[in-house]
């Protein structure tokens, strides 16, 4: 008895466990419960119309489940054929031996399945945001392949889910203007967790690539992400970009490069974001920026057309702590050429931006209120700490080296018309020929006290007389104090002492009284003040003349004498009177021809070194701003005088002089012997006459023609002026 039960129990379990692995592994293929699983779906859901081929009923071990699977099922949901290849739909043992199927999962795979069947069915879906984004913003692309693991409940209703598949080449619109191309990627999705990997698209010049995204979830939604671009961007595709940055639209700009982006996002459930954190790092290998309103600066010579970038490094932070960075630095170049470094760090912060950037600077830089100028082949520095504020530009620091060279200013604040609204203090120490040339402190307070051991004021008097342009100190109104230990001019003659006390009014000097030593007994004296008319009056007087006019080639070689300027000018137009007495001229090569034809015994001294001397020279000049004009040039000498009269036009360059050099001594001499006449005509001292050489200058700047006259009778004018000059001396 024993023996059979024995047996019998292991007939029994072997033929269980046959059937088991018969029907975990084969399976049993029938069409007897196509028509009950067609109506337990239809029951819940009438829109769909399915057809079935034979069903293989099978066994999962692990969830001791029975499924009924088939290839390749007919299924029609609003019209649209779903593209299903394989389906499973797991039901309990018991409900499935009782004729009665009771659907707790539904395993399927689709191929093939195109977006725009995807959209037809979306319209039966609830509405959501989901919804809608789906119908109005998606088109083109498939789901190349996904599955899907649906657990149900009795009522048919999802309880659980989990999916996965690839989808390629989907279009997105982001906004109206922003439009994505060629998305594709894989995706795993269940009820806690979304991962998307693979990502790769285009828009507008921009390849994405390698890009990943995993949403978890939780309390919170818990987005991280990573994606590679690489862009190829011109200037239609930067506007798109920037659409409310005018710069972008007014420039020519292109770029060229690559970038790795990585952020993570908190959305509650509400979908407000609680937390964000993205970063950004790359290298732009080029770009280039055409201006359309080139740059040009008075600090520097060559006007800025274009700039070009090289091998810059890009990094980006964006957080919700506000710890913000934009960091790039690289090279770049103002004419294809000479390529410098450069760096930019910007804080991002909207409310407190603040910038710091440092530039390593090829152009030949000119500072003209300091006679400073970089060297031709010296690679100076610029760092600036800068922050927008208020529609102001407002730099903490900005410091420029080249060598020894130094110029420091703080607290700079500059309107949107870069005019000074506000300037703590500059600090200045330069060197010319490896010889300190300037080295003094300008502090702005109560009062501007300029105070130091050297400044180089070779265009001090030019910038003080000229009318120019609205000055950048025109929101200051202060009283000045300067003292400088000794002042360098153009001649290299040494001031010291120099002490000036003065005031400005909206940036420009209207009183100044200034004294200064060259020698024992030796002074420059320096005046400006206001008249009744509301114009300022300069006047200067020197005891040596060459300290302030060697400058100018027209004054070359002018040794001994003094010096007295008169000017009076307001913002358009001057009146000036230059006197010099008691000069020797050495050299004047512009002058030598000239003088040739006039007086070759003055050319002889002149030559030999001994100095040509003249008892007064006279200059009277009106300026406004289209032409210099020359009301009288008028020179007495013992050998030679001359008198000269013309305009040069500003906007050209036009040059146009004429004039008249009286005859030697010889000439004269004869003339003067004639009885009645030569006395009436030429007079009882020697050196006046009536003989002399007629001259003109006329032409553009280097390439002025002169033609002379040598033998004239002189204009009675000449006489007049001449004898008027001597009667008075």
């Amino acid at each position: 008895m024993k023996k059979f039960l024995y047996l019998s129990f292991l007939i029994f379990l072997l033929l269980f466990s046959s059937i088991v692995a018969y029907l975990s592994t084969i399976g049993i293929e029938t069409s007897k419960f196509n028509n009950l699983i067609v109506k337990s779906i239809k029951d819940n859901n009438p829109r769909v119309e399915i057809e079935l081929e034979k069903i293989k009923i099978k066994l999962d071990i692990k969830k001791i489940q029975l499924f009924l699977s088939t290839e390749n099922p007919k299924i029609i949901y609003q019209n649209v054929k779903i593209p299903i290849t394989e389906i499973k739909i797991y039901t309990k043992i018991n409900t499935f031996l009782n004729s009665k199927i009771q659907i707790n999962q539904i395993l399927f795979k689709v191929e093939k399945f195109k977006t725009k069947d995807i959209k037809k069915i979306a319209i039966r879906i609830k509405p959501s945001n989901f919804k809608t984004y789906l119908l109005n913003n998606i088109n083109g692309g498939e789901v190349e392949k996904a599955f899907f693991d649906l657990n149900t409940n009795k009522n048919f209703n999802i309880v659980n889910y989990k999916a996965g598949g690839t989808i390629k080449k989907i279009n997105a619109k982001i906004t109206s203007d922003v439009k994505i191309n060629n998305i594709s990627f894989n995706f795993k999705i269940d009820n806690n967790l979304t991962l998307i990997n693979s990502i790769n698209a285009k828009y507008e010049g921009v390849l994405v690539s390698n890009g990943s995204i995993d949403i978890q979830r939780k309390k919170e939604i818990e987005i991280k992400g990573k994606f590679n671009s690489q862009f190829n961007l011109k200037e239609d595709q930067l506007n798109k970009f920037f659409l409310k940055e005018k710069f972008f639209k007014e420039n020519k700009i292109k770029t060229k490069g690559s970038l790795i982006h990585d952020f993570n996002l908190k959305i509650n459930n509400n979908f407000k974001i609680t937390d964000y954190n993205y970063k950004s790092s790359g290298n732009i290998s080029q770009s280039q920026i055409i201006l359309k309103n080139h740059f040009k600066s008075k600090f520097i010579k060559k006007t800025i057309k274009k700039i070009l970038f090289e091998n810059v490094k890009l990094k980006i932070i964006f957080n919700k702590k506000n710890k913000n960075l934009l960091l790039f630095n690289g090279l770049y170049s103002f004419n294809d050429l000479n390529y410098q470094k450069f760096e930019v760090n910007h804080n991002l912060n909207k409310k407190n931006q603040n910038y710091l950037i440092n530039l390593d600077l090829a152009e030949n830089i000119f500072f003209e209120e300091i006679n400073f100028q970089t060297g031709l082949k010296k690679i100076s520095n610029i760092k600036v700490e800068y922050s927008p504020k208020n529609k102001k530009f407002n730099f903490k620091t900005i410091y420029f080296t080249e060598g020894k060279n130094i110029i420091s200013v703080k607290d700079l604040v500059l309107n949107r018309k870069k005019v000074i609204e506000k300037l703590s203090s500059i600090k200045i120490q330069t060197f010319d020929k490896n010889q300190e040339n300037n080295n003094f402190i300008i502090n702005f307070e109560d009062t501007i006290s300029i105070l130091g051991d050297k400044y180089d004021s070779t265009n001090l008097l030019k910038l003080m007389s000229s009318p120019g342009e609205s000055s950048l100190l025109k929101n200051f109104s202060k009283e000045v104090e300067i003292q400088i230990k000794n002042l360098i001019t153009e001649s290299k003659i040494p001031l010291s002492n120099f002490n000036l006390i003065g005031s400005i009014e909206k940036g420009k000097f209207n009183k100044i009284s200034a004294k200064s030593e060259f020698s024992e007994d030796k002074y420059l004296d320096i005046s400006l003040k206001k008249d009744p008319n509301n114009k300022k009056i300069l006047d200067v007087y020197s005891d040596f003349p060459q300290a302030l006019i060697s400058g100018f080639k027209f004054f070359e070689g002018i040794k001994d004498g003094k010096l007295l300027y008169n000017s009076e000018f307001d913002e358009t137009s001057s009146v000036s009177k230059l006197t010099i007495e008691d000069f020797k001229v050495i050299k004047a090569p512009a002058f030598a021809t000239l003088l040739a034809l006039a007086d070759l015994g003055g050319v002889t001294d002149l030559l030999k070194g001994q100095g040509m001397s003249f008892d007064i020279l006279q200059i009277d000049l009106k300026e406004n701003e289209n032409v210099t004009t020359i009301k009288e040039i008028l020179a007495l000498g013992p050998s030679v005088s001359l008198h000269m009269e013309g305009y040069i036009e500003k906007k050209t360059g036009l040059v146009s002089l004429s004039g008249t050099l009286v005859p030697a001594k010889m000439l004269n001499s004869l003339v003067s012997k004639i009885p009645v006449v030569g006395g009436i005509l030429v007079g009882d001292k020697v050196g006046e006459g009536v003989f002399g050489v007629s001259f003109k200058m006329k032409g553009l700047p280097r390439n002025i023609k002169t033609t002379v006259n040598p033998v004239k009778t002189i204009t009675p004018r000449f006489i007049t002026r001449a004898l008027e000059k001597i009667k008075k001396n």
